[in-house]
């Protein structure tokens, strides 16, 4: 089976959950014996990997090609779009000309049996991609967009850009149902987001695959005697940011006053770059981007997920519960994944609980273990990566009768 993958960002680097997701669908589906052919957007977010020879096209690709596009906020644009358009300027931004050129010779010079549009942002190109074939077109929804905005103007201060993000959430909520009953079908990861389109699009195909990990073994917890709390995660996405923020002005003096020698290790893309400066605070570590998530969180003896505004999964939960490090998160960023409070995972939902959470398992490494052995067990049991994107090749089957 031929697949054509559409992305709205380059396949490498993997530092964020976006792009994580999508490479290890497209090598799921290569495993089980597709195709896979991919056209991604690169933008000045999403920069494409630099030049190393290990960064050239992986083997589990046929084809793979990059579109820059400048998808930069630009307040005029934003004005314009607000008052004069009601498409969401968080889609409109990735339309292309050059893209679009890029995906009609494609389309025009190959069949494909599948085009798998990476979330909801590549719905933009599904007008122009129906006029050129007749392939089942799939929407592989990463999240709820107008659910993350919802969330962000729920939190937000400023009344400015809070009646924004409103705006902005009903904007994504329209197009979001227009595009689910507009694809050939949708393939969400997370069972909320399967629940709300299965509601939207009634009658249309609707296949769970939930994102997993590619290893599930528990790691050796660092030698050192300080004990190690780590976050990971994109912080040039707000809610990161505000999460992060939020756990070091509320939740980490109460940890120092506890474990005074207690160390917080942060990582992630965008850190250090002047946007979005986080708190100072005492024992806290900026470790930048990482080439190896796996190797930060081994290094680390519990990681926490404080956000509050999301949708979808989050993979670096499962990607901490497969190396099994305890994780303790709020309830936005477990939603949806099939863990039992204080068994796989901590749950907190204040400032309070979350300190009591972090700091019961940083001091009981028995406790640490029970539970980061009951994460491996999880992970292997239902979020293991070869088996999940096998069930959606087998969808893809169904719909074309490819047996």
């Amino acid at each position: 089976m031929k697949i054509l993958v559409l992305s709205p960002r380059p396949l490498r680097p993997e530092h964020d959950g976006g792009t994580v997701a999508t490479a290890r669908c497209i090598r799921g589906l290569a495993s089980a014996g597709a195709e896979i052919s991919l056209l991604s957007v690169k933008t000045e977010k999403h920069p494409e990997a630099g030049n190393s020879p290990d960064l050239k096209m992986p083997p589990y690709l046929s084809a793979y090609s990059t579109v820059s596009v400048d998808t930069r906020i630009r307040q005029a644009a934003m004005a314009h779009n607000l008052l004069f358009s009601s498409e969401p300027y968080d889609i409109a931004r990735f339309r292309s000309p050059a893209y679009s050129r890029a995906l009609r010779a494609l389309l025009k010079n190959g069949h494909f049996d599948i085009i798998q549009c990476e979330g909801l942002t590549m719905a933009i190109y599904l007008e122009e991609i129906k006029k050129l074939t007749a392939s089942p077109v799939i929407l592989r929804a990463h999240n709820l967009e107008h659910k993350i905005r919802k969330m962000m103007a729920a939190e937000e201060l400023s009344p400015l850009r809070k009646a924004y993000l409103s705006n902005l959430s009903r904007r994504l909520l329209a197009f979001e149902k227009q595009a689910a009953n507009n694809f050939d079908a949708v393939v969400p990861i997370s069972e909320p987001d399967l629940r709300w389109f299965t509601e939207a699009a009634k009658g249309k195909p609707v296949c769970l695959s939930e994102t997993g990990a590619e290893e599930a073994a528990r790691m050796p917890e660092p030698p050192d005697a300080d004990q190690r709390v780590g976050f990971i995660g994109s912080m040039n996405w707000h809610p990161n940011v505000e999460g992060v923020k939020w756990f070091i002005n509320s939740v980490w003096p109460c940890i120092l006053e506890k474990m005074p020698s207690a160390k917080l290790q942060i990582a992630g893309r965008g850190l250090g770059q002047g946007k979005n400066p986080l708190p100072p605070g005492k024992n806290i570590v900026i470790a930048g981007e990482t080439d190896d998530a796996r190797a930060f969180m081994a290094s680390c003896h519990v990681i926490i997920a404080p956000l509050f505004a999301g949708s979808g999964l989050r993979i670096k939960i499962i990607d901490a519960m497969s190396a099994g490090r305890p994780v303790v998160a709020t309830p936005v960023a477990v939603e949806g994944l099939h863990a039992a409070n204080g068994r796989e995972l901590s749950v907190a939902s204040d400032a309070p609980s979350f300190c009591s959470a972090l700091f019961s398992l940083l001091h009981d490494p028995g406790r640490r273990e029970a539970m980061g052995t009951a994460a491996v067990a999880l992970v292997k049991q239902r979020y293991d990566n070869t088996t999940n994107t096998a069930c959606i090749l087998e969808f893809y089957k169904g719909m074309t009768h490819d047996s």
